[in-house]
């Protein structure tokens, strides 16, 4: 691995145990094993690599949305619950983003710039799923209003998840992802057409597959990096 993707993913393990504010750049380079001036080669700032963490951020969400799109239909119900625990995967691999994210984006007018940019292209991709389950019978038609709310309902539920699990004091497991599937479901529910309903109620009978390590909740390869 290159010097300056060991800083990164440093940086980030780093940033998830500790926060952002408790690790300085001579933190990171000491666990990179290199000088702090081999650091500020690759990066001016801690704010620079925070920046470099949210432009692997996106690449790597594309790259584990277009592997499920790749693996399942697009426009099912499976295809919807593989999403939401692959947005969960990537929620947690980057968890200290998530749980700092009003602070730096605001402390930082660059990074608000791309997240907002980030922002706007995912409630595009949520609409666009969901315009593809009205057309191939998942969901029911909706006005205009109706699926736009819809979607930014979808979405912020997606978002913020984990983050709700953790003010509440409660751990991420399987049970807990189980119950945002759940919440997923329920949302989803009223807008289903009767053929979708059906595919639910079976979906509903048949427990979702375990792994062995935490976040243990996600199948197969929506397992994140350790």
């Amino acid at each position: 691995m290159k010097t300056r993707d060991k800083i990164i993913e440093t940086a980030i393990q780093l940033f998830n145990e500790q926060g952002t504010k408790g690790v300085t750049t001579n933190h990171i380079a000491a666990a990179v094993g290199i000088s702090p001036g081999n650091l500020y080669y690759h990066f001016r700032n801690k704010e620079d690599i925070i920046r470099a963490i949210f432009e692997q951020m996106d690449a790597y969400g594309l790259e584990q949305y277009q592997l499920v799109l790749d693996t399942f239909q697009p426009g099912t119900l499976e295809t919807m619950e593989q999403t939401f625990a692959m947005i969960q995967a990537y929620n947690w691999r980057y968890r200290f983003f998530k749980r700092e994210l009003t602070a730096l984006i605001m402390n930082d007018p660059l990074l608000k710039e791309r997240f907002l940019h980030t922002h706007r292209t995912m409630l595009t991709v949520v609409r666009q799923s969901n315009d593809c389950s009205v057309a191939s019978g998942t969901l029911k038609p909706m006005p205009e209003k109706e699926m736009a709310l819809f979607s930014e309902e979808i979405w912020l539920v997606a978002l913020f998840w984990l983050n709700y699990l953790e003010v509440g004091g409660e751990e991420v497991n399987d049970e807990t992802l189980r119950r945002g599937i759940d919440l997923l479901r329920n949302m989803v529910r009223p807008h289903l057409t009767k053929k979708a309903l059906a595919e639910l109620a079976q979906r509903e009978g048949t427990p979702l597959p375990e792994t062995k390590h935490k976040p243990s909740f996600l199948p197969g390869f929506l397992r994140p990096p350790s």
